[in-house]
Formats: C-alpha cells, structure tokens, sequence
C-alpha cells in the first residue's frame, strides 16, 4: 500500500484528530516531495506532529493504531529518498 492509500485510510477511519493527523502529514509528504523543505526537517516536522497528536490517546482501536505506526514508518522511509 502506497504512502497516499495509507493517509487516505487513517483519514477515513472517522476519528476527526487522525483525520487531521493524515491531512497534515499529507502537506509534510508534499513539502518534501517538492523540495520546500529538508530531509531534516521533514523528520522533526513528522515527529512533532506525532507528538502533538499523541497518537497512542487517539488510536483507541488496535488496528487503527497499526495504521498509524504504518504510515508514520512509510513517511520516514520516504525522506530517505531525498
């Protein structure tokens, strides 16, 4: 599954705080894809968020939670892209 199916997916699980989680990595992924901004700052960008959103508090269903790790995981692999 592709880094777009897997924010899509945590975007349409329901929970409007990972919705916004997915919309904001989203804008992170293309920031970076496009150039306006580091490898570097992509990473810290990537990990404030998650902290921000404290995603163990809103991933209150298991399968939602391995979603998260997932697509978190696929975001960090694609900085190492650039």
């Amino acid at each position: 599954m592709s880094v777009e199916q897997q924010l899509e997916a945590l975007s349409n699980t329901g929970d409007p705080s990972l919705q916004d989680l997915a919309t904001r990595a989203n804008a992170l992924a293309t920031a970076l894809t496009s150039g306006q901004i580091s490898k570097g700052e992509f990473i810290e960008m990537l990990e404030d968020l998650a902290h921000e959103k404290n995603i163990n508090e809103s991933a209150h269903d298991l399968q939602v939670k391995i979603a998260v790790n997932t697509v978190m995981t696929a975001l960090v692999n694609l900085a190492s892209m650039y």
